[in-house]
């Protein structure tokens, strides 16, 4: 049967999108929702224009940007918005817009070779516009993660079926695209999946599809082992290594109840208002979940029903996968399978949020659509609607039994949602009651109006006017230092006293955040940060913090501010030096602040593993008088009057000039890692553990010169390899296939649609 357009609705869904997300790709307002405003988008801005450089010395005691895989070092995509010094607003929104549109394009070019264009398209709506793609929006690089897996499918289908260099090249290339966009634990679960597809579509004997396996993997490796060289020699560095433990590794697990909201829009009430009732399915202390919906059409158990009962064999695969993501996106609401696999794996024990798996669940789940609404077409119009009826019913008193024996469900939330399932029903059911070429576009149309009304509002965007100046505390900070050079000490923002203090609108609740938040203040605004208690943290630092005082370890950091709620001021035993009534801050400036770069009086060879006990039981450790050196230390000699002549810091080079009469070490309060290097003079020298989260440096009596210099040549190689390999196979697959098409004009090489269809088609019969 022919459709009236092969792409009507992948267009028509790419189209709702765009208009969705539209003031946010003029520019006009931002995406607000959870850490997006103040998080990853001062992230993004600082390095996609290049304020940020390979070494980021305003996060934590510093830390390299090719180990932290949010910033997506060594994502091609990400590189190409830092050419472009693109800034965040409107760089973040036109990134995700493109990637979702990506994820459809390719979800219907991998549906096509199951069904027909029709059926394809609304598998693509089902998969772009449902909740999940919509919420995921907040957190960038797990959007670019999400949407490559249609893309690993569709090369794994290709591939396993018509087989040839072409289209290995073309599986090598997507299967790392989830690590280096920042998602390794998709990357690892796409893998897995992967090989089952393949088991399930293969034309080929084992013998030869397991050589070939064998070189993607060995390719796919060298693309993605950038990315995972770096972030696994810094693990070991962070409080992550050690693993988390289950309770936080299952804390956003997705409760049992959220399933329905599969089907019935808006189950919970509005996200951003007091209207939203499903507290009882959030995880304390947090009183939003990391997914908020993962509305998929309330037509969806229909045609899943359809595709089960219809397209059994084919549907069987991705069912699997469906269920299977599913009961471990439950974690601890399914027997703790999610982590209990992380007990067993320990290397999963980094990993957290089970609501994540959604994002495998999601194209199963479209996978099923698309085969449900090509059956929908073969059925008589009294099952079409019996089915479709059934799946209204199933919604409405779905609802009405959750509002029933829930807390405190909001009468105007469920009204809206009977009311969109009542107007989306019968819609559908209209739809099913026209001529065959006509049905499935109309019903894409429904399915795109009936999700962009439920969805849209999760995209959680604010007028951008509010948040172009500065925040507050920037200036507030200006004022307690006296106007002194911002990257002369660092800040420390008590997040956890902070976010307690929050009340209000969610709009209002967002301004405040980013009048203090962490990044617009430590990026943005150009100062450093001291630590922010998340699990990516230094270790060492967290075990100053936690066997020492988190008051010491700050002065070991050179932090000199504090911003805190005006009630906490005391813990920090500092001066108050600002308050901001309207936003709720308040500036402490501590006492005894040490500079970032000084001469201590003493050195003391002490242990990294003593050091802690040495420092509770010591005062003067930890502060500028004695510095603990982990190994030997050369000869120090006591020189009052040794001086800090200049000092420049660009990020990834410090260079200070210092002036003694004696020879001795020189302190600098940076956790500078192994790919730093030191010069006194032009002289190589050694970089000394001190403190733990600081190094030294030796410097001969006189006047001289030191200078600090990142070079991580290693990473840099990698990087270089893992490019050229990606570009040259990319190179390779479109001139093989090119030639390849010349030889049989009558394949659409181009789009990799129909190429070997008949052949896939006779897999599914």
């Amino acid at each position: 049967m022919k459709s009236v357009r092969p792409t009507l609705l992948l267009a028509a869904a790419s189209l709702a999108l765009t208009a969705v997300l539209w003031p946010a790709l003029i520019g006009r307002d931002i995406l607000a929702f959870r850490d997006m405003l103040h998080n990853y988008a001062p992230m993004r801005e600082m390095f996609w224009t290049g304020h940020i450089s390979l070494w980021n010395s305003r996060a934590f005691g510093g830390s390299s940007v090719y180990a932290d895989i949010v910033q997506q070092p060594f994502y091609l995509g990400q590189l190409v918005m830092r050419a472009l010094h693109a800034h965040a607003w409107p760089g973040v929104p036109i990134r995700v817009w493109l990637h979702v549109v990506f994820g459809m394009t390719s979800f219907f070019l991998l549906a096509r070779r199951w069904v027909d264009p029709d059926a394809a398209g609304i598998g693509a709506i089902t998969l772009g516009l449902c909740g999940f793609t919509f919420c995921n929006f907040s957190n960038p690089q797990w959007a670019c993660s999400a949407m490559w897996l249609p893309t690993i499918f569709l090369a794994v289908d290709h591939w396993a079926v018509e087989g040839g260099p072409a289209r290995a090249a073309l599986l090598a290339i997507a299967l790392p695209q989830p690590l280096l966009a920042g998602d390794p634990m998709m990357c690892a679960i796409a893998g897995i999946c992967a090989l089952a597809l393949v088991a399930r579509r293969r034309q080929r004997p084992w013998r030869g599809l397991a050589a070939e396996g064998a070189a993607i993997v060995v390719v796919a490796g060298v693309i993605g082992c950038p990315q995972l060289v770096a972030s696994l020699r810094a693990l070991s560095s962070t409080v992550r290594a050690a693993g988390l433990p289950q309770e936080v590794r299952e804390q956003w697990s997705l409760h049992p109840v959220r399933i329905f909201e599969l089907f019935i829009p808006r189950l919970f009430g509005p996200l951003f208002s007091d209207g939203f009732w499903g507290g009882f399915t959030v995880s304390p202390p947090w009183l939003r979940n990391y997914v908020h919906s993962i509305y998929a059409g309330a037509a969806g158990p229909a045609l899943v029903a359809a595709a089960l009962w219809r397209r059994r064999r084919p549907a069987a695969l991705w069912a699997c996968i469906a269920v299977a993501a599913l009961l471990l996106s439950l974690g601890s609401h399914f027997f703790h399978l999610y982590g209990r696999i992380g007990e067993w794996i320990p290397p999963l024990r980094v990993f957290r949020y089970p609501q994540r798996i959604v994002a495998l669940f999601m194209p199963a789940w479209a996978a099923l659509v698309a085969l449900g609404a090509a059956a929908l077409v073969e059925l008589p119009r009294s099952r079409r609607l019996a089915l479709a009826g059934g799946s209204f019913a199933l919604g409405s008193v779905s609802l009405l039994l959750i509002a029933r024996f829930s807390s405190e469900p909001d009468p105007g939330a469920l009204t809206r949602s009977v009311i969109q399932l009542a107007v989306v029903g019968a819609a559908t059911m209209g739809t099913l009651l026209l001529p065959g070429r006509f049905m499935l576009p109309a019903l894409g149309v429904v399915l795109i109006g009936d999700l962009c009304a439920a969805n849209a509002e999760l995209l959680g965007m604010l007028p951008r006017a509010p948040f172009r100046p500065p925040s507050a505390a920037c200036e507030a900070l200006d004022t307690a230092a006296a106007h002194r050079m911002r990257t002369s000490f660092r800040v420390y923002v008590d997040e956890q006293h902070l976010q307690r203090s929050l009340s209000g609108s969610w709009s209002h609740v967002r301004e405040r955040e980013y009048h203090y938040g962490k990044r617009n203040l430590l990026e943005l605004c150009g100062f450093r940060q001291s630590v922010s208690l998340t699990s990516l943290d230094p270790a060492d630092e967290m075990r100053l913090w936690r066997e020492v005082s988190p008051q010491r370890m700050l002065r070991a950091m050179g932090t000199r501010f504090v911003v805190t709620t005006l009630d906490a001021a005391g813990l920090f035993k500092g001066e108050i030096r600002s308050v901001d009534p309207l936003w709720g801050f308040a500036v402490v400036e501590l006492t005894d602040a040490a500079p970032l770069i000084f001469r201590p009086e003493t050195v003391e060879e002490i242990p990294p593993s003593r050091l802690t006990a040495a420092a509770r039981d010591r005062e003067e450790l930890l502060g500028t008088r004695v510095a603990a050196l982990a190994s030997a230390p050369a000869a120090h000699v006591r020189d009052p009057e040794a001086q800090l002549v200049s000092r420049t810091d660009r990020g990834e080079e410090i260079y200070f000039r210092v002036r003694q009469s004696h020879p001795g070490y020189w302190v600098v309060a940076a956790t500078l890692d192994r790919d730093w290097t030191a010069r006194v003079d032009a002289t190589p020298a050694q970089l000394v553990s001190s403190d733990l989260v600081r190094r030294a440096i030796w410097v001969p009596a006189g006047d001289h010169q030191v200078a600090l210099n990142y070079a991580p040549t290693l990473l840099s190689l990698l990087f270089a390899v893992s490019a050229f390999l990606t570009l040259g196979l990319v190179t390779f697959a479109v001139l093989r296939l090119r030639r390849d098409s010349r030889r049989a004009p009558d394949t659409p090489v181009g789009l990799l649609i129909a190429e070997g269809e008949a052949a896939a088609q006779n897999s599914a019969a």
